[in-house]
C-alpha cells in the first residue's frame, strides 16, 4: 500500500509542477510571439485551458491527501473524541459519497465523447483526452477520502485538514 501510495503521490507532484509548468511556458511564448513578431499560435489557448484542467482536478486530489482544503474545526475542537470521529467519518462519508456519485458520471460522460468522436477545435485530438482529467482527477481524490477515511478508523489522523494553528500547537509541544 505504501508503494502505491508514494507511486501516486510522485504522479501527482509530478504531473501538476509539470503541466504548470508548460502552460506557463506555453502563454509566455505566446505573447511574446505576438508583441515582438506580430504572430502567435491559435492553438496556445486551449492547449492551456486543457493544461489548467489537469492540473486543478489532480491538485484539488492532491490538496484532499494534504489536508489543504478549507475547513472549519472550531466545533471539533470542542467535541468529545467519540464523537469528533463521528462526525468526522460522516463528513468524509459525505465526500466519498458525492465524489463518487459525480466520478461515475464522468466516466460516462467522458465514454460517450470517445464513442461520438468528437476532436477538439484547435488542437484536432480527440475530445475525450483533455475530457478525461474529470475521471482521473476525481477517482485521485475518491482513493484520497478513502484512505483518510482508513487513518481516521484506524486513529492515525485525527483531523481532516491541516491548520496552522494544529502545526504551531504541535511544534510548541515538541520544545
Amino acid at each position: 500500500m505504501q508503494t502505491l501510495n508514494r507511486y501516486i503521490d510522485l504522479f501527482e507532484k509530478y504531473s501538476i509542477t509539470i503541466l504548470f509548468a508548460v502552460a506557463t511556458l506555453m502563454l509566455f511564448s505566446n505573447v511574446v510571439l505576438r508583441y515582438f513578431f506580430d504572430t502567435g499560435l491559435i492553438w496556445v489557448l486551449e492547449l492551456v485551458q486543457y493544461l489548467f484542467a489537469w492540473v486543478v482536478l489532480i491538485g484539488a486530489a492532491h490538496g484532499v491527501k494534504v489536508g489543504v482544503h478549507l475547513g472549519i474545526d472550531i466545533l471539533l475542537d470542542r467535541m468529545a473524541t467519540k464523537f469528533r470521529k463521528a462526525t468526522l467519518m460522516l463528513a468524509i462519508l459525505c465526500c466519498i459519497i458525492f465524489v463518487a456519485i459525480v466520478d461515475y458520471n464522468s466516466f460516462i460522460y467522458t465514454f460517450k465523447i470517445y464513442q461520438w468522436g468528437d476532436i477538439t477545435e484547435d488542437l484536432q485530438i480527440p475530445q475525450w483526452i483533455p475530457y478525461l482529467s474529470i475521471p482521473i482527477g476525481l477517482s485521485l481524490m475518491l482513493y484520497h477520502f478513502l484512505s483518510l477515511a482508513w487513518e481516521i478508523v484506524t486513529e492515525q489522523r485525527t483531523n481532516i485538514h491541516t491548520s496552522e494553528a494544529h502545526a504551531a500547537m504541535e511544534n510548541i509541544e515538541d520544545i
